[in-house]
């Protein structure tokens, strides 16, 4: 067990905070609910951390743990259209077939993409639009929004399998 402190609790915040937040986004599919997510549970850490009383063994596994509970309650609550990947969360954990950790190094992935790229990605995958309707909406080309996806796919898959080498090949 560590004991955190607001400086520690600090430089977290600093290199988790987007990452959580698009974890989040993929169970509440609201940005804005996920950054409220997101800071409430910075929040009361701090308040836990300047009381003495925050000791967490793993603090990033921790956090992605504290967030998807509190997306999927949160997603629950307002009984908004709930994801595949939540639907899981709320079932059975075992169900998973990615950890916690695997599932956001995906995500630092997905925000590491160029960000028309990354936008284009998102609103494919996530909010699950047709090329043509992203392209309507982008005002761009559908080939555009094709060989942006081609591109995001292409690198995703690149470095699953650069993992999948490393541990296993």
């Amino acid at each position: 067990m560590m004991f955190v402190n607001s400086r520690i609790l600090e430089k977290y915040f600093q290199w988790m905070y987007r990452p959580l937040c698009l974890y989040a986004l993929n169970i509440t599919e609201s940005y804005e609910d996920s950054e409220d997510i997101v800071q409430q549970i910075f929040v009361e850490l701090l308040e836990k951390a300047i009381a003495g009383s925050l000791e967490v063994g793993d603090m990033k596994g921790y956090l992605y743990t504290v967030v998807r509970n509190r997306a999927v309650k949160y997603a629950k609550k307002n009984q908004e259209k709930v994801s595949v990947e939540s639907a899981m969360y709320l079932t059975d954990e075992k169900a998973l077939s990615i950890s916690v950790e695997e599932e956001a190094l995906v995500w630092d992935w997905i925000d590491a993409l160029p960000t028309e790229r990354r936008n284009i990605f998102l609103m494919a995958k996530q909010q699950g639009m047709k090329y043509r309707e992203i392209a309507i909406q982008l005002n761009i080309s559908i080939k555009t929004v094709e060989g942006q996806m081609g591109k995001a796919l292409k690198t995703l898959r690149d470095k699953a399998i650069k993992i999948y080498l490393f541990f296993f090949g």
